[in-house]
């Protein structure tokens, strides 16, 4: 399940900046974590925080992360 959301306009298309994902795989039901890609502020344009729990898969992506 995908939930998109933020819209923006950049003068040429309208695009929605962010997303929020979930997911359920059961081939990994022995993970658990927690990672970012160490995104920093007004440097990198793009944003991810992942956590896995039994297999449950939460997603947050901000595809424009230095605005």
């Amino acid at each position: 399940m995908e939930y998109w959301f933020n819209t923006k306009n950049n003068g040429t298309k309208i695009y929605k900046s962010r997303l929020i994902s979930l997911r359920f795989l059961p081939q990994h039901w022995n993970k658990i974590g927690c990672k970012s890609n160490g995104a920093i502020k007004g440097k990198d344009k793009c944003y991810d925080y992942n956590i896995n729990i039994i297999g449950l898969f939460f997603s947050y992506t901000n595809f424009d992360y230095n605005e």
